[in-house]
This record gives structure tokens, sequence and C-alpha cells, in this order.
């Protein structure tokens, strides 16, 4: 009998949902064809209806997670105090000579204490909720409000902007806050918590889009746009929020219509385009307020831009210049201790470790296997031991990171240097020979880092666009940015110790999704130890297998810096004193790339702006020279890297070059995507997870033989094992 009434509740519930769903958006269409008071009356029925849903659901949600009186108490008052009011406002705003500017005021009170009911939920307050975006998004509302009043300096279309995008963070938030208890923030690929935020987000989507065509077309001092363009767009933002209303009260799974929208992929895309967008809204808003910044913004647009492009050509410069040294000789000592951190690396670890044990036949290893790895990596380390019982040792990784097993496997080092290497790299004696070089004869020195190429950069499209950035960052970019800005930093492996260096800082940082660079940092920063780049020091890397599993790493790698540089990006200014101008301002350029993207993404607001003549034009010769300088930058950068490294040779063909061309600029819109995405789980406060990166067998013979044409620079943010 129970069952039976679930169900039938059940499919009441679904019915109210949609009839109020779509009454509410029947009311909206009818008020941009100004059938009103009913459409203002639909518009009241469905969407009150909607509010009460989500408002219960909210105070069940309280009572089951909290189970407290005192929770549900609250709840039950902040319900009773948001109905109260949408009857009041509904009673004023039905009538039609109350004025518009007032009738949207009160719409938006009792839409923003809606919102503050659903955010001050106990369960709401006992969690790591992210404060700030409550306070930016009911911010910009109350900004949206001012300008309605005329409170402040009133600009046609910023209301309508500031609106849309401080209720699209309220109710994105709001929706997070939903899912406390159940899943993890925010929903991941494949729930069906997933499914509905992908309705959410597209719907965010079109209202910010619409609210930016409707900002170009509103009248004076009103929201009202003044043509039919306008006034379409006027619905399209009020069928938007019906619905994104209508996620927040959702009756459990979605209409399989939307199943598209939980895919890893349109996940991903999401995330970066609702930055994208609401930050060119931002901006827009700005601009309307005060025209005159419109010079100064796109002159600091183009600034940026123009720096990192000087900074590329630099680099360029810098490569060229560069000579190749001949090694030194190896000692004869045993004084190195190589440390391989391996986890879910079964298939990969039989090949390298055996290259490595053969070509550093006199040092000592310790294979460090992460236990929580569900392949055979820890037999195959037991292996090794059992085959090797004088050189290997295992030390199983029990921490659940690397990070917390490096820790933990360091305390068994006996000798003064240690050479870490993933699981994944080949190795060779001249690589332990320069690095002992460097230590031995530089005593401020900690940490010598090597660079990290691709075995088998030819292998396939994938390995080809992985190893072109590999160049550039590796052979390029890292070098000149060490010995230019005295701004070296470890990379996570293919890197030489002095055995102190570590526990000087108490190890590296468990919790942290880059743990090399934020060691690098408190090494800076607490210590005078320095960490430098060796260009000939090369260990040969697998690269990704699938295009998911480069898109897993670049994505933990941009979380990881971001993390890195919330922790310590306003401690490396406040040293500038101690850490000297030219680190500092190197250590902020290296934090500050991997998350650059919110910064350079606002192109198009700024270049819409400019077409229809906001601004004066630039002067024809700027604007083509400006055009000259930056467009090509990338493809030139990448180029040299492909055909002019030493270790990783490439023919330059026309298809080669052309291939080349066209991977530069896809870095471009991969790397603003996978770091807009980070920056949005990071607000959202998702766990750091440490996702694995499966990475294709290399060929010991063929990184042997490229290391014969052995080469040039330094390595990535890392390769986490």
């Amino acid at each position: 009998m129970l069952g039976v009434t679930a169900l039938v509740t059940s499919s009441l519930y679904r019915v109210v949902w949609y009839v109020s769903t779509v009454t509410a958006i029947v009311g909206v269409i009818g008020l941009g064809l100004d059938i009103d008071p009913l459409g203002g009356m639909l518009v009241f029925a469905g969407g009150g209806i909607l509010s009460a849903l989500a408002l219960v659901a909210a105070v069940r949600r309280t009572r089951a997670v909290t189970k407290s009186s005192l929770g549900s108490a609250l709840a039950v008052v902040l319900t009773t105090v948001t109905v109260l009011a949408v009857s009041v406002t509904a009673a004023a705003t039905l009538s039609p000579r109350v004025p518009t500017d007032v009738r949207v005021v009160l719409y938006v009170t009792v839409a923003q204490l809606f919102l503050l009911a659903l955010e001050l939920r106990p369960v709401s307050a006992s969690r790591d909720v992210r404060w700030y975006l409550v306070v930016v998004g009911h911010a910009l509302v109350l900004l949206g409000t001012a300008q309605v009043l005329e409170v402040t300096v009133t600009e046609p279309g910023v209301a309508v902007l500031v609106y849309t995008v401080g209720f699209s963070i309220l109710v994105i938030h709001e929706f997070w806050m939903r899912q406390l208890g159940d899943i993890a923030l925010p929903p991941r690929p494949g729930t069906e918590a997933r499914y509905w935020e992908g309705v959410l987000l597209a719907i965010v989507t079109v209202a910010i889009a619409g609210a930016i065509a409707w900002s170009f077309t509103a009248r004076e001092g009103l929201l009202i746009p003044a043509d039919t363009l306008g006034r379409s767009a006027a619905v399209v933002v009020g069928v938007s929020s019906v619905v994104a209303l209508a996620t927040l009260a959702a009756p459990g799974p979605p209409p399989a219509a939307v199943n598209s929208l939980t895919t890893p992929t349109v996940t991903i895309v999401q995330h970066a385009v609702v930055i994208v967008l609401a930050l060119n809204a931002l901006v827009l808003a700005v601009l309307l307020i005060a025209p005159g910044l419109f010079p100064w913004v796109l002159g600091g647009y183009l600034g940026l831009l123009s720096v990192g492009v000087t900074i590329e050509y630099l680099e360029i410069g810098y490569a060229h210049r560069r000579k190749q040294e001949p090694p030194p000789p190896m000692p004869d000592d045993t004084s190195v201790t190589v440390m391989v951190a391996a986890a879910f690396e079964g298939a990969v670890l039989p090949e390298t470790l055996r290259h490595n044990l053969e070509t550093l036949d006199d040092l000592p290893f310790v294979v460090v296997p992460a236990t929580k790895s569900t392949d055979d990596t820890v037999d195959v380390a037991r292996q090794f031991e059992a085959d090797y019982p004088d050189r290997v040792r295992v030390v199983e990784g029990t921490t659940g990171s690397k990070a917390g097993d490096l820790n933990q496997a360091w305390e068994h080092v006996e000798t003064p240097y240690v050479l870490i290497l993933d699981a994944d790299e080949f190795v060779d004696a001249e690589f332990v020979a320069r690095g002992l070089a460097w230590l031995r004869e530089h005593s401020d020195v900690g940490v010598v880092q090597g660079r990290k190429a691709a075995a088998n950069p030819d292998e396939s499209r994938l390995s080809r666009f992985v190893s072109l950035e590999r160049q550039h960052s590796t052979w390029i970019d890292h070098p000149f940015v060490d010995d230019a800005f005295d701004a070296g930093h470890f990379a996570g492996s293919a890197a030489i110790f002095r055995r102190e260096v570590p526990p000087s800082v108490d190890g590296w940082t468990e919790g942290v999704l880059t743990e090399d660079i934020e060691l690098t940092i408190r090494l800076y920063l607490q210590t005078d130890w320095g960490v430098v780049y060796d260009p000939q020091m090369v260990v040969w890397e697998s690269t990704p297998e699938t295009l998911w599993d480069l898109v897993r790493q670049r994505i933990r790698w941009s979380r990881g810096w971001a993390q890195v540089t919330r922790l310590h990006g306003v401690a490396i200014w406040r040293s500038w004193r101690d850490l000297g101008w030219r680190r500092t301002l190197g250590l902020a350029w290296v934090l500050f790339i991997p998350i650059s993207s919110p910064f350079v993404t606002i192109f198009p607001i700024l270049f819409l702006l400019w077409i229809v003549g906001f601004a004066p034009p630039l002067p024809l010769v700027l604007a083509i020279a400006l055009a000259l300088f930056l467009l090509p930058a990338r493809s030139i950068v990448y180029g040299y890297a492909a055909f002019k490294d030493p270790v990783v040779s490439r023919t330059a063909t026309p298809i080669h070059v052309a291939e080349a061309v066209v991977y530069a600029n896809l870095w471009i819109l991969f790397g603003w995507i996978a770091q807009l995405h980070s920056l949005y789980l990071q607000a959202a406060g998702a766990p750091a997870v440490w996702s694995v990166t499966t990475k294709a067998v290399a060929k010991t013979d063929s990184a042997s033989e490229s290391n014969a044409d052995h080469g040039d620079d330094h390595e990535r943010e890392r390769e986490p094992t």
C-alpha cells in the first residue's frame, strides 16, 4: 500500500511540476506580448507553485540531514516568511497601476528572499559552503535594483545584465547545496543530478546570452527593450528564469531528451561557456556604466597579450642561442638513490624499471607502489625486489596520495642525493651525471630538474599533439623562466634532490593536486635552496593513452595550480624583498599562466563593442601591427619547438608544418576550456580527486634511439602517477 501511495504521490508531483512550469512559461510569453495582467497572473501562479515545491523539498532535506528540531523550525520560519512576501507582492504587482520599475523590484526582492531562504538552511551552514558566491550573487542583484530605482548612476541595460548574472550565480549555488549529503559537488557526469545541472547550465547560458542582447536594446532608465529583437531577448531570459527555478524543484529523473547533457565532454564545455559568458556580461555592465573605461580595459587586455607574446618571442631567441655542453663523467660512487613512484602503472612499470636498472647499473632503487592500485603494480614491484635483492627495495605507499607516499619513502633513503622518477619514465646515466655535477658545483642548489620528452612522439595524432606542447613547455618555456627570472620549479619527477631538501620544509603537502609546484614555492619562501633546470638532462615519458586521459591530466594540473595560487600567491608578492624582483615576477608569471583564461576570454565583448562603435576604433596602422604581432605568435613558437628541437626531431614537410600550426592553435582553446572547467570545480568546492592518467606503453628501444640525439630542456607541471 505504501508503495502505491509513493508512486501516486510521485506521479502527482511530476504532473504539478510540469503544469506549473508550462503555466509560468506561458505567462512570460504573455507579458512579452503585452497581455497584462493575465501574463503576470500566470507567472505568479506557476512560479509560486514551483517556489513552494522547492521550499518544501528544502525543508524535508533539512529535517532528513540535520535531524534537528531547531533546524526544521528555522526552515519553516524562513519558508513562511517567503510565502507571505510572495502573497503581498502578488497583490501589489497584479495591478496595472503599479509602475514597471516598482513591479520589477518587487519581483526581484521576492526572488532574493526565496533563494536566501534556501541558502540559509542549517544543512548548508554545516558544510564547506562557498559563501563568497552568495555574497557576490546578492551584491549583483542589489546593484541591479539600485539601477532600476536610479539610486546609482543609471545606464540602459546594466540592470538586466547584473540581475541575470547575479541570479545565475545564486541559482547554481543553490543547486549545489541541494546535493549536500548525497554526491560530490558539483554533480559528477552520469548522475541524475548532473542531468539537471546540465539543464540548468544550458538555461543559464541562454539567459546570459539573451541578457547581453537585451542590454543593447533597453530604453534609457528602464529594463523594457525598445524593439522586437529586444523584447524577444527579454522573453528568452524570462523563460530561462522559469526553467532555472524549475530545476530547484526537479521531480526525479529528467526527460530522456537531455541525456546528452551528462557526458563528460558536455559537462566540461558547459562549465567553461557559463564562466566566459558571465565574465563578458559583467565586463559589458561595467563598460555601460563607465564608457570611459573602455580604452583602458582594451589597452590592458592588449597589453597583457603583448607581454605574453613578447615573452614567447624572447624564448625563441634564447633557445636559438643555447649551446650544447658535453656531458660530465659519471661519478664512481653510488651516492644517488633512484626513487620510482607508481600507482596503477602495472602495464608500464616492467619495461621502464628494467631499462633504468640496466642503464643505472650501480645505483640503488626504492620503488614506491601505491597500495590503492587495483592492478598488479604492487606485485610487479615485489617481483623486481625479488629479482634484484641487492638493488631494489619496495616501500609500499599506503597514504593514498603521491605526496604522502614520497614522504613515507623518504625515510628509507640513505644516500645524499635522490633521483625521483615516475613509473613511465626512461632515464640514462648522462642525466644523473649532469644532475650531480650541478649539485656538487653549486652548494645553494637543492633540486636539479630535467626535461621530459615523449618517448614515442609520432605514434599517433594524439601523441604528436601532446609532444608538441611538451616540446614548447620543456624545451623553450621553462628553461627561459629559470634563466631569465631565476624561477625554476620542480616538476613532480625527473629531478635530482639533495636528501635534506624536502625535510627542510616538512616534505610534500598532501591534498594538493600539484604537490610539486607547491613544494617549490615553499622552498623559495622558507629556505635558501634554489631549483634549477639543466636543458640537457632528458627523461623519456609515455604519453596519455586517450584524449580523455589527457583532458583529465590537464584538468588536474589546472586545479592544482589554482590551489597553489590561492595558498601562496599573496605570500610571493609580500616576500619580494627576500625573493628579489626577478624571482617574484617569475613565480607570479608561472602561477598566473595556468589560471589566466578568465582574463583573456573577455575578448568577445571587447570585439563586439569595438565593432558596434562603442569606442573610437584603433588606428589602422596600429591594428595591423598588433594583428601581425599577436596572431601568429603561437604558430611560430610551437613551430620552432617542433622543428628545431635537438631531441625530438621532425622534418618540416608542408603537411607537418600545417599540422603543427593547427595543433598549436588548438592548444589555446584546449587550455582555456580545461582552466575554466577547473575554476568551476574550485568554486563549487569539488573534492581534490587524484585521477590516474592511463599511459600508452612506450618502447625502450625508441627511447634509447631518441636519447642518442640527447638534447634539451625541461619538464612540465608534471605527470602525476
